[in-house]
């Protein structure tokens, strides 16, 4: 049974159960399987920014206590350098025993044998319990049915908001009986040209877990199922691309991308200069840290047809193959990825996007959760899928077509029709480029 199809009355009673007592004390329920032998060194490719990098030693630290015949031992790359300095380690023949394995890079990597098929392992681990995990995470580490990594974190991307904007202007907050038509004429009403205030933070992605967001409630899909042809050039995606390219650039209701440049990080939502954006479980944080107005999280507002769409994605680990101790990577990463792994690591350090359902449950009571946190949560239960590309080689190549497009639509250097029809014209070309490999 997939975390997915957990009834919500069995999910809450699990969760309760796993953020009690000895479970959040710092793994304490864990085996600790150390073996009498020799120090071995475990090699890590890891990308954490410096604030987090505490988190991680600390895990490790109490890692090697309970297992004092291993040595962690991590390199760490930059989010920009990272999936460039992988494969050059493959080719050098210097990959560590374990790296960070982004969604859209596993079946490539899979491919090119940078990562490891472990599946029999993680499935024959009845304690580990891979089933527990959000289906919806696992998937993207399935290369033709085998894992070949698995998830720490997935989640999806849902409404956010100013309450004070809203507070101010005496408007209600956004419901969960919205539309994005109603989202829209919120935004319109709230903007004010003479404050440098908008109504939306003028973000249009149309990545692997934006993509829904933006496309979804119109019926838009980007790519067929198996990822073999760009579905872009349709009546659907054309409606969604024209309503967020008329909000704006022709209603002004949302930050242009020129007008975002001039807010850190291009950000004018977490700034306090737009009253929505589309916020996902792993900004919480910096919104925590850096947000100096009241705000709080609303469904993915609803389609015409009465249904909400999202994406949804994470990132994962993967062993490889030139590692000469798998055997020893796996009893780090069935503890890392565990329950107990993942509210330590994940939920109390209040980035809440863990693999596992209880993790993100826990979450929710931690600090940096907004109160009206649950709708992540229900998002990832009943409307949140992973956005494409994903199970192409040509992932990476696809992802960036789209990526370059939506900010050409962003700043208003690009029409509707030019970037679906470069997106399709691009992003095919590489999918059938690698369509005989």
């Amino acid at each position: 049974m997939s975390a997915k199809q957990l009834s919500r009355r069995a999910f809450l009673k699990l969760a309760a159960a796993s953020s009690s007592g000895a479970a959040l004390a710092g793994l304490g329920p864990l085996r600790n399987i150390a073996s009498a032998q020799d120090t071995v060194e475990l090699t890590f490719g890891r990308h954490w920014e410096a604030a987090f990098r505490p988190r991680q030693s600390e895990y490790d630290e109490g890692f090697m206590e309970r297992h004092p015949d291993i040595k962690v031992s991590i390199t760490y790359n930059t989010w920009a350098d990272h999936n460039n300095v992988v494969p050059a380690w493959a080719a050098a023949g210097t990959l560590p025993d374990i790296i960070y394995v982004h969604g859209s890079r596993a079946t490539p990597w899979a491919h090119e044998g940078i990562i490891i098929d472990i599946h029999d392992i993680v499935v024959a681990d009845e304690e580990f319990n891979v089933e527990g995990m959000w289906e919806e995470s696992v998937r993207l580490y399935r290369v033709n049915g085998r894992i070949h990594a698995l998830p720490y974190d997935h989640g999806p991307i849902i409404l956010g908001y100013n309450k004070d904007m809203f507070d101010a202007a005496g408007m209600d907050y956004p419901s969960e009986d919205w539309t994005m038509e109603d989202m829209a004429a919120a935004a319109m009403e709230l903007t004010d040209p003479d404050a440098g205030v908008w109504g939306w933070d003028g973000r249009l992605d149309l990545g692997n877990g934006g993509g829904g967001f933006f496309t979804g409630a119109w019926g838009g899909v980007h790519m067929n199922e198996d990822e073999t042809e760009m579905t872009m050039d349709t009546p659907e995606v054309r409606a969604a691309l024209n309503h967020w390219y008329k909000l704006i650039h022709e209603d002004n209701a949302g930050a242009s991308g020129t007008e975002s440049e001039a807010f850190p990080n291009s950000q004018p939502f977490r700034a306090g200069a737009a009253a929505m954006g589309h916020i996902a479980t792993w900004s919480t944080p910096s919104m925590r840290a850096q947000a100096n107005f009241e705000w709080d999280v609303a469904p993915t507002p609803m389609g015409a047809d009465g249904k909400r769409y999202t994406g949804a994605f994470g990132s994962g680990y993967g062993i490889t193959p030139t590692s000469d101790k798998p055997d020893v990577a796996w009893r780090y990463l069935r503890e890392y990825l565990s329950i107990e792994g993942m509210i330590f690591m994940w939920s109390l350090s209040g980035r809440g996007s863990p693999a596992r359902p209880e993790g993100l449950e826990v979450w929710l009571n931690s600090d940096p959760a907004p109160p009206s946190g649950h709708y992540f949560l229900e998002a990832m239960f009943d409307y949140a899928v992973t956005g494409p590309p994903f199970q192409s080689l040509a992932a990476a190549q696809v992802s960036n077509v789209l990526s370059t497009q939506a900010e050409l639509l962003r700043l208003g250097e690009a029409s509707v029709d030019e970037a679906i029809a470069a997106i399709t014209e691009q992003g095919q070309a590489a999918l059938d480029d690698v369509a005989d490999m």
